[in-house]
């Protein structure tokens, strides 16, 4: 994949389980992590009104771990610097509480306060 070609549902399932695996060579099985899609790859991977995006925005609830194995990723599947990324928090939409939500809505045990 080039760093002009967008995921589609098929590589963009394809991408992340490659990261999931390698995040686990590199940390073992026992070093939690979470990724929360949002935008246009959550669209993509969860409804079929979207074909494509050109970059995964999360939230990344990992160690900074994480960061070594979205790069190795991104080396190994030649994808653009920034391919996955928390971006979406530069937005003049974002806020801390929308933030604190999107977490919320994945763990079991919040307050949304």
């Amino acid at each position: 994949m080039s760093a002009d070609m967008p995921f589609t549902k098929e590589n963009l399932d394809t991408t992340l389980k490659e990261l999931g695996k390698t995040f686990r060579k590199l940390n073992g099985t026992k070093m939690p992590a979470e990724i929360i899609l949002i935008g246009g790859a959550a669209i993509l991977a969860n409804y079929g009104f979207r074909e494509m995006t050109y970059d995964i925005d999360a939230v990344i609830l990992a160690s900074s771990a994480m960061k070594e194995a979205i790069n190795h990723v991104g080396d190994k599947m030649g994808l653009p610097n920034g391919w996955l990324n928390a971006d979406f928090k530069r937005t003049a939409s974002f806020s801390e509480k929308l933030l604190r939500n999107i977490i919320c809505a994945h763990i079991t045990s919040c307050s949304k306060a």
